[in-house]
């Protein structure tokens, strides 16, 4: 049963994204906001909004379907991730505390302090938009946990979808959105090392986390919508022994 409403409720929030707007405000688009905490509220406000897009759908549809061929392995991946011993699951165990919210919020909040601090204004920007994109998938995340209810691998209850995933994945979205790829990329590898922690410490299903990644990048483009000059595809892709969610840079 739990299966059946973990899909249903990834579909479902992808296909109503697709209702909410056309896209994102054309407001939104052409005036970016201030790095300084003025109208901070209100733009928060407005990323709960801005969430229902095509251009959201269009993430969200395909995540939600990998989400799904993944988890038709979910078992597989739990027992082969589960020999403690194992030199690659000793070497995620710091992936726990980094996706943590008392280390994610810290460094939005830091990030947008520092840079207000030095007079960068894209700093700032970056900053104010990671603590947004924090806020965003936080909220997301925890009404898709109480609305599935999934259980976990080892029993606990609010599996789908993991938060550490989606909040890793929001901060390195608005950051490779502000400073490209040479900074992004790396943001990314501790995202997905994060996420492949959860794995290992027996916290969540495989799907919980792919799901997770998908909903945490949508956060982080929503909020950073108005630095965008490009678009990424989103899309599942098979791989030897599954399917992986791939996103691709579009002239």
């Amino acid at each position: 049963m739990g299966t059946i409403r973990c899909g249903v409720c990834a579909l479902m929030l992808s296909g109503v994204f697709v209702t909410g707007a056309s896209a994102q405000t054309a407001t939104a688009v052409a005036d970016a906001p201030p790095g300084g905490a003025r109208g901070f509220v209100r733009d928060v406000f407005s990323d709960y909004k801005n969430m229902f897009s095509v251009e959201n759908a269009e993430w969200m549809a395909p995540g939600a379907a990998a989400s799904l061929v993944i988890h038709q392995g979910d078992e597989r991946i739990r027992e082969e991730t589960q020999d403690e011993s194992a030199t690659f699951t000793t070497a995620l165990k710091g992936g726990s505390a980094y996706g943590n919210l008392a280390a994610q919020f810290p460094l939005a909040i830091g990030w947008w302090a520092i840079g207000h601090a030095m007079g960068s204004q894209r700093s700032s920007e970056a900053g104010r938009d990671l603590v947004r994109a924090q806020i965003s998938a936080v909220s997301w995340t925890y009404v898709l946990k109480f609305a599935v209810s999934r259980d976990r691998p080892n029993g606990d209850k609010r599996s789908f979808p993991s938060g550490h995933a989606s909040s890793t994945f929001a901060t390195a979205m608005v950051v490779q959105e502000y400073y490209g790829w040479k900074l992004g990329v790396p943001m990314f590898g501790l995202a997905t090392y994060t996420a492949m922690s959860r794995l290992t410490v027996n916290k969540h299903w495989a799907s919980d986390v792919a799901f997770g990644a998908v909903l945490g990048m949508v956060c982080g483009r929503t909020v950073t919508v108005h630095t965008r000059h490009h678009k990424l595809a989103l899309g599942p892709e098979i791989v030897p022994g599954g399917a992986a969610v791939a996103f691709t840079a579009l002239n």
